[in-house]
């Protein structure tokens, strides 16, 4: 990335995720989570729990066969989370995969297209 601010409050391995973001209430909303599988395409989820949500991939990896996660990237929290998940999800469609749920892109790309989406909801993380 660039000298751009930083997107993500989180990027790393999926057995990191609750060291590095704790749950939130429904009062300060939730995270999009950006999934990095190990076929290289990247999954869109919305979630209070990231931790959660990761452990049961992570379980119907091993009871369905489903691409593993090799590396998470979380938002900052929002409360219209579920909306700025839509959100970004609309800005990736030309990368969207016609058979599944996954987008075709590099993780640079689906960055690029995050702060967009993220400085429009006013999420973009200051440092």
């Amino acid at each position: 990335m660039t000298n751009a601010l930083p997107v993500w409050i989180y990027d790393g391995i999926p057995e990191h995720v609750d060291l590095n973001v704790v749950a939130t209430t429904s009062v300060e909303g939730g995270y999009v989570l950006a999934m990095q599988l190990s076929n290289d395409t990247i999954r869109l989820a919305a979630t209070r729990h990231p931790s959660k949500y990761i452990t049961a991939w992570r379980y119907n990896v091993r009871r369905y066969s489903v691409p593993d996660v090799v590396r998470v990237l979380v938002s900052k929290p929002h409360l219209r989370y579920e909306a700025v998940k839509r959100g970004l999800a609309g800005k990736l469609s030309e990368c969207k995969d016609a058979d599944s749920d996954v987008y075709l892109l590099e993780v640079d790309a689906l960055t690029q297209k995050a702060q967009e989406v993220f400085e429009a909801a006013g999420i973009a993380n200051e440092h």
